[in-house]
């Protein structure tokens, strides 16, 4: 009696071969073409934008960071130090804006 086995989409072909002989069972996968997502006129507007949302977010937590600090070192730290630290988050984000250009 043969029987069927549920197997994924993917399995192309299956070789069994006898335990008994000392062999082994092999399950072929077919390899998936992957498809080129995006057009190439848009590519480096693309890469400005993941460029800019990594800025974005390294100068968003550089200024969280420095507020923290300055919260925890004096009272109304943040409020007192937000220029300089508006300043090195700004400065932060711009340096890994260029590093991504790089």
């Amino acid at each position: 009696m043969v029987k069927k086995l549920k197997l994924a989409k993917s399995v192309d072909t299956i070789s069994y071969l006898h335990p008994e002989d000392g062999m082994i069972t092999i399950a072929k996968n077919k390899r998936k073409k992957k498809r080129k997502k995006g057009s190439k006129q848009l590519a480096g507007a693309s890469k400005m934008m993941r460029a800019m949302s990594a800025a974005q977010l390294a100068g968003a937590e550089a200024m969280a960071d420095r507020s923290a600090k300055a919260d925890k070192d004096e009272k109304d730290g943040a409020i007192r130090n937000l220029a300089s630290n508006s300043q090195r988050a700004m400065e932060k984000a711009a340096k890994v804006f260029r590093s991504k250009f790089e």
